[in-house]
């Protein structure tokens, strides 16, 4: 289904936007807690975990849902530095 058309219908959109609210939510939790760096640009989170997520379909294809998954956490949590 062609993205244009994914956002125009009133189902689909209503459906994203709710879990849009639900990931945004338990973002702003986790800054709450101190999961995140304070001096991060606002809404940062928001907008890399949606890319990490997409950059993992795309290059981790050998890897279950579960291990791309893992992957995608442990990176958006703690980065690329070394261990």
């Amino acid at each position: 289904m062609e993205l244009t058309r994914l956002r125009s219908d009133e189902a689909i959109r209503e459906r994203r936007d709710a879990l849009i609210r639900e990931v945004d939510a338990i973002l702003n939790r986790a800054a709450d807690e101190g999961l995140f760096c304070a001096d991060l640009p606002a809404g940062w989170p928001g907008a890399l975990l949606p890319q990490l997520m997409q950059l993992a379909s795309q290059e981790l294809p050998d890897l279950t849902a579960a291990q791309a998954a893992d992957v995608v956490v442990d990176t958006f949590l703690r980065g690329l530095g070394a261990r």
